[in-house]
């Protein structure tokens, strides 16, 4: 079973099973579908199907699933080269907090199901909001805002799973954080035609990224100087 192991001083090491799918990546992105996003939909979606379709010749799965007042799949586990078109239809509130933790709670599920042999070797997990910091809205008992911090915290430790956060009009570092997302993972991106392309690249190259990096180096993929000048 891969996971974290504590040896020596507290020195942590990653252990992956030998049987996982080597260099097979699961992309798992949760994009804002409010009304706050209406401004920018066409701009999204058109980033987003640009992102897949200069990026098919990676050894990456695709879960796509969307937020507003309810949580809301896609599609789940697709090979990037079957995928399609995007699609966003911005309404109602944003129920980011339950989103995520159901999210997160589905794409463990669904990996812990399969065979080693077949089980993704690294994991990406990438949030995107617009305008709110889904605190806004009240979620459902069992998934508070420490309920989604435990599980991101378990997920990250246990099963190095990679984390990012983008976020406009908003403190991007600050509300990634009370999530449990740590800073370097954390970033702004702005709302505009403009903005939507720099997102549309920064995504790429955090792809690009992971697709090289071994399962212990993981974590150090995050946005960088390059990104954040942008």
């Amino acid at each position: 079973m891969s996971g974290w192991q504590t040896v020596g001083t507290g020195t942590r090491i990653f252990h992956k099973d030998k049987t996982m799918r080597t260099n097979l990546s699961s992309m798992n992105i949760l994009v804002d579908s409010s009304g706050s996003m209406a401004s920018i939909v066409s701009d999204m979606v058109g980033s987003l199907n640009q992102l897949v379709d200069e990026n098919r010749e990676l050894d990456f799965w695709g879960t796509y699933s969307i937020f507003s007042g309810t949580y809301q799949p896609i599609f789940v586990d697709k090979p990037i080269r079957e995928v399609a078109q995007f699609d966003l239809k911005p309404n109602g509130r944003t129920a980011l907090i339950e989103s995520a933790c159901k999210m997160i709670d589905e794409v463990g599920a669904r990996l812990g199901a399969m065979l080693e042999a077949e089980r993704p070797e690294k994991v990406m997990f990438v949030v995107v909001a617009t305008d709110t910091d889904g605190e806004k809205n009240a979620p459902a008992p069992e998934y508070t805002l420490e309920r989604l911090k435990e599980k991101i915290k378990h997920q990250t430790d246990v099963y190095n799973w990679l984390f990012l956060y983008l976020g406009a009009n908003q403190d991007s570092i600050s509300v990634a954080q009370r999530y449990g997302i740590t800073p370097d993972k954390a970033i702004n991106y702005k709302a505009d035609p403009e903005g939507m392309r720099h997102y549309k690249e920064m995504l790429a190259k955090k792809m690009q990224q992971v697709s090289h990096a071994a399962p212990t180096a993981l974590q150090n993929v995050a946005w960088d100087d390059e990104d954040r000048k942008k």
